[in-house]
């Protein structure tokens, strides 16, 4: 139905007034009901396209000027020989973990006692050799550690306990806190960082550095 038959006169076909009113009124709000849904979709659309745009506007903020630092990175790079996309010789590393809390003593393997300085050589005893390549760094990343190997390396002549460690880095006398320097001084060893010693007329374990490590 089109809007002039809509509108007719009452004489077209209705012989009530009000019953062509109603008539034409539904006519009209189904017209209305397909233009706000037009525009619906419309505005739907729209709002997609600012969005876009908008997060396009962002990414251009964040790149203004990038291009200038990415060259001045390159020529400095090329001054210390370091050409970006050329492969750099292999630095051989190892990584040491920082150590998580624990309340439990890790599990520490059995010594060997060692054999009395006059007892001859057993036949299964080998010469020693030295060894032709260079021990592997140790890169200590964690605070705990590089606080430890720190005040180790200011005496490094003498051995260090941990009561000695502990009272310098001000770690309280706590079990728990205590236990956790333990379990450092655990990992350090393990690692290669630290060697542990004992002597003859104490029971306690003493640290000494190897000096195989270094802070980043």
């Amino acid at each position: 139905m089109t809007q002039q038959e809509a509108f007719a006169s009452p004489e077209s076909g209705f012989t009530d007034e009000a019953e062509y009113v109603f008539s034409a009124c539904d006519f009209l709000l189904r017209e209305s009901d397909k233009h706000i849904e037009s525009l619906t979709v419309a505005l739907r659309h729209e709002k997609e396209r600012r969005t876009a745009i908008a997060a396009l506007r962002e990414e251009a903020g964040n790149l203004k000027g990038v291009l200038p630092r990415l060259k001045a990175m390159q020529e400095l790079a090329q001054q210390y020989g370091i050409t970006p996309g050329t492969a750099q010789p292999p630095v051989t590393l190892r990584v040491v973990p920082t150590e998580p809390e624990r309340d439990d003593d890790p599990p520490v393997k059995p010594q060997t006692p060692d054999p009395p300085e006059d007892s001859p050589p057993t036949q299964h005893s080998a010469p020693a050799t030295e060894e032709s390549t260079e021990p592997a760094q140790i890169i200590i990343r964690s605070k705990r550690q590089k606080d430890i190997l720190s005040v180790i390396a200011t005496r490094p002549d003498i051995p260090w306990g941990s009561d000695d460690l502990a009272r310098l880095l001000g770690i309280p006398q706590e079990p728990k806190a205590r236990k956790a320097l333990r379990n450092t001084l655990q990992a350090l060893v393990v690692c290669g960082a630290l060697e542990r010693i004992r002597r003859e007329d104490d029971r306690r374990a003493y640290y000494r550095p190897r000096y195989t490590w270094r802070f980043e």
